[in-house]
């Protein structure tokens, strides 16, 4: 988080990290903004998400470098990456959901 990265054509940074309820369930999401401004063929940038999944243990245990990590179990049903696509453009401004 709030560390950049760069690229041969940009870079790109995890702002932010959220949960959120959806259909009776919680859900894990990062906020990233990228920049493509070293390109040869132009420049440009947008603000993204990245689900890696409903929660089902945050921040349980931590890494052999000393950071979080939460287990999570992935989003499968199509109707339901639907609504959290809705729920994120809507909410975090974004232009793009991934999920993991």
């Amino acid at each position: 988080m709030n560390e950049e990265v760069q690229s041969i054509s940009g870079r790109y940074e995890l702002v932010e990290e959220g949960m959120a309820e959806v259909f009776g369930e919680t859900i894990l999401y990062v906020v990233g903004n990228a920049i493509v401004d070293s390109s040869c063929c132009g420049v440009g940038g947008c603000r993204y998400a990245i689900v890696p999944g409903y929660v089902r243990a945050y921040k349980s245990r931590k890494n052999d470098r000393g950071l979080w990590i939460s287990d999570v179990e992935p989003i499968i049903n199509g109707k339901t990456r639907q609504e959290i696509i809705r729920f994120l453009e809507e909410k975090e401004l974004v232009s793009q959901v991934q999920f993991l």
